[in-house]
């Protein structure tokens, strides 16, 4: 479980960070970083939780963040294939495909965990 939130406050962290840094100072910050925002807050909230209710929250959080990178790996592969394509547009793609794995498998972790017991 230590690891599941570990990987949950980073994944917040970073989500949350690149989201300010992307739009600050931008009138768009509402609603364009709405959805990253949520997700990071679902994260830190199941990560924080975890503690008293087990890996319960983890499922809700993690699904949330795979279908959100899953949105983006969709739309980004659709620039790239269909055009325009974006600028460093492999590199998203690459990256996105990573944080995807990387939520699939604490997604996989968490369901462990709840077949283990120590899911809440």
């Amino acid at each position: 479980m230590r690891a599941l939130n570990g990987l949950a406050y980073a994944i917040a962290l970073l989500l949350a960070a690149g989201e300010i840094a992307r739009f600050w100072n931008s009138d768009r910050f509402f609603p364009m970083a709405l959805d990253e925002m949520l997700v990071a807050l679902a994260l830190a909230w199941a990560a924080w939780r975890a503690r008293h209710d087990g890996a319960a929250w983890h499922l809700a959080a993690w699904g949330g963040y795979c279908g959100l990178v899953l949105v983006l790996l969709i739309e980004t592969a659709d620039h790239q294939i269909h055009g325009p394509p974006k600028a460093a547009g492999s590199f998203y793609l690459a990256a996105l495909s990573v944080m995807l794995l990387i939520g699939l498998w604490a997604l996989r972790r968490a369901f462990r965990l709840m077949r283990q017991g120590s899911g809440g």
